[in-house]
């Protein structure tokens, strides 16, 4: 006996409807999750006598030392170092000041190595709509360790709360925020 395959037949408005979906949804993810700008250059060297000059007159010889850059979005732009250097996450979560929860994201950036904090669309679009927000990241240097630490304050205190009463946990958006901008370093 003869088996007759039967044609699917799908509505030409149906297929146009999923193909722009998926097109949507694509953009969508790269604006959110991937880091193609370059939002700030990090003078290693500049940080580093920073921290040593902060560190003398403070008489801070062991511990953490710290130094924050509040400067603007200035050195935007697409950056091919952003896609092929590496990057270490060592943290990220709300802050715990009272007067501002700022969702920061902590980067290590290894002895001797050049850095750059790469930014996506989303956050890029962010600073650029609302000029009075700084850029703010701080570096800091633990004395037992040669390496940098690098904390980049997103900022997105308002997120927080919606948050909060949707899901009773205001951590349910850290992964994508913790995607916004990421410390990059020279391999």
């Amino acid at each position: 006996m003869k088996r007759k395959n039967l044609p699917i037949y799908f509505p030409s408005s149906l297929l146009i409807l999923t193909i722009f979906l998926l097109g949507v949804s694509l953009i969508l993810t790269s604006f959110f999750s991937l880091d193609i700008f370059r939002a700030r250059v990090i003078d290693i060297d500049k940080a580093n006598q920073l921290i040593e000059a902060k560190k003398q007159k403070e008489n801070n010889y062991l511990g953490t030392t710290k130094v924050i850059f509040s400067q603007g979005f200035s050195d935007k732009g697409i950056d091919p170092r952003c896609l092929t250097w590496p990057s270490k996450l060592s943290y990220s979560g709300w802050s715990n000041d009272p007067k501002d929860h700022d969702f920061f994201i902590d980067h290590y950036i290894p002895p001797g190595k050049k850095a750059i904090i790469c930014a996506t669309p989303a956050l890029s679009v962010a600073l650029a709509i609302h000029p009075r927000k700084r850029f703010l990241y701080e570096v800091s240097k633990i004395d037992l360790d040669d390496g940098l630490y690098v904390r980049v304050v997103v900022g997105l205190s308002e997120v927080r709360e919606p948050c909060k009463l949707f899901t009773g946990s205001v951590d349910c958006v850290n992964s994508i925020l913790a995607r916004q901008a990421v410390v990059k370093y020279e391999p």
